[in-house]
């Protein structure tokens, strides 16, 4: 039989390793997010699979529930809207359910592509909370309904440079770093364009050309559920919808249009580039 001091030794290491064990089994991380074209859902996919976290689709989560457990830390990745919140992402954070499940320690991940403004303080407020880590990531620009997005070659210079400021991002959140940092300015813009935002959401605009397939894909994409397809053609049933253009964005036969200019502008997503780079 081993002496007495083995087995009160023995017994501590145990002890010890099922008090580090208990304590990672409460850890639990998650990270929000909303992606329209995919941009931010590379960023948020990048970082939970760097930080161990899981990331989860706010459509889904707003259709299937909100995860009653606490975490330890919440992120949200989204992308900047006129200088300021998706829709969709106000909405969400002003939930009581999701003020009640955030952590201990509070980040978000702001695409954008040029600078996000104060956004991340609009998600302050409507989380009614402080960030403890903020950082806007530019990649390519997709808002086709009033410019040209990203050139291909240009995106994927874009996309690049934003992985290698990912690999930081996520060393920063996984020390829990107090900071915000990123493409900075803007904060005029948030101040006077973000207001533009709602009254510009009108679905009135969108409509389907004669390279329409059928196919149904943007009935399916779109985050709002305004779409649904009808004698074969997609018809938008909701006076409002994000204003995402993941439809238009998207559309494999580049069929669908907002109003008169949209038919001579490039598509961007993240999906064909990143296809294009295997």
């Amino acid at each position: 039989m081993p002496p007495l001091c083995c087995l009160i030794l023995i017994d501590k290491i145990f002890s010890y390793d099922k008090i580090k064990y208990d304590k990672f089994k409460m850890v639990i991380y998650m990270i929000f997010y909303f992606s329209a074209t995919g941009n931010s859902k590379h960023a948020a996919e990048v970082i939970a699979e760097k930080t161990g976290d899981k990331a989860v689709d706010i459509v889904d989560v707003l259709k299937n529930g909100i995860p009653e457990n606490k975490t330890d830390k919440t992120g949200f990745v989204f992308p900047v809207y006129f200088w300021g919140l998706p829709e969709i992402i106000k909405r969400f954070a002003s939930m009581p359910e999701v003020k009640n499940s955030l952590g201990s320690y509070v980040f978000c991940v702001i695409t954008c592509g040029a600078s996000t403004g104060t956004a991340d303080k609009m998600l302050e407020k409507a989380l009614g909370r402080k960030m403890n880590y903020s950082f806007s990531l530019k990649m390519p620009d997709n808002y086709v309904v009033m410019y040209d997005p990203c050139e291909k070659e240009k995106a994927k210079k874009y996309l690049r440079h934003a992985d290698k400021e990912l690999e930081t991002v996520c060393g920063e959140i996984g020390r829990k770093e107090n900071k915000k940092s990123g493409a900075s300015g803007g904060e005029l813009n948030s101040f006077i364009v973000s207001k533009l935002y709602n009254p510009f959401r009108k679905t009135k605009k969108f409509f389907a050309d004669d390279k329409c397939t059928s196919c149904g894909f943007c009935e399916k994409i779109c985050p709002e559920g305004a779409i649904v397809i009808e004698n074969g053609r997609p018809k938008w049933i909701k006076s409002k919808c994000q204003h995402c253009t993941a439809c238009i964005n998207r559309c494999p036969a580049k069929a669908i249009q907002y109003g008169k200019k949209t038919a001579d502008r490039g598509r961007y997503s993240y999906y064909n580039v990143k296809d294009e780079n295997k």
